[in-house]
């Protein structure tokens, strides 16, 4: 027997494990129903995502004398292919291991045998664990501001300080907290007309 979820899995097309691991960012309880990153979002969380891959990839690629310090923006390049391979093309993380490998390594064109594998296995699934986190703090981002705009306050401190220093779901957790707390009056104002 199919239930409403699994005509909506079987509708959209998306990996049933890609849908459920993202269904708390969504209105449904079991599903995930929400928009893909745009190609606009990309160049973000590629530049949030590469921060907090590993620790040898900041030794090998980001130090002056780092092994492949010389191939950071083919990483970076690589980092954004799998981001939207993941994110906005719905492909699992075997299958861009197995078919889309060519866009996540180097080849040297003048040296045919050089070939650098700038991404493992190990650090795609770290990729998508930490897109995952990239999206619920888009989410958590974009609740943040509708609350703001629906208060009909200004609030420098939060314009100048808070918004710019967000950079966690949990941070914007806080923030959506702090902003209810100061503002509790005008939020009950709104709420009663």
């Amino acid at each position: 027997m199919l239930t409403e979820d699994d005509d909506l899995i079987r509708a959209q097309d998306i990996p049933e494990r890609m849908q459920l691991a993202t269904s708390a960012l969504s209105p449904s309880s079991t599903l995930s129903i929400h928009k893909a990153l745009t190609e606009n979002d990309l160049d973000d969380a590629a530049g949030w995502v590469i921060t907090r891959l590993s620790s040898r990839k900041e030794r090998d690629f980001f130090r002056g004398d780092g092994q492949y310090h010389s191939f950071l923006p083919q990483l970076v390049e690589a980092i954004t292919c799998a981001l939207r391979y993941i994110f906005v093309q719905d492909f699992e993380v075997p299958y861009i291991w197995m078919h889309k490998r060519d866009y996540i390594s180097y080849f040297d064109p003048e040296n045919p045998k050089l070939q650098i594998d700038l991404l493992s296995l190990d650090d795609l699934w770290r990729i998508y664990t930490v897109g995952q986190k990239y999206r619920s703090l888009l989410e958590r981002r974009s609740a943040l501001d509708a609350l703001y705009s629906r208060l009909g306050v200004s609030d420098e401190y939060f314009d100048n300080e808070v918004r710019k220093r967000i950079e966690t779901a949990e941070m914007a957790a806080d923030a959506t907290e702090w902003l209810g707390m100061k503002y509790r009056d005008q939020k009950k104002t709104r709420f009663e007309m």
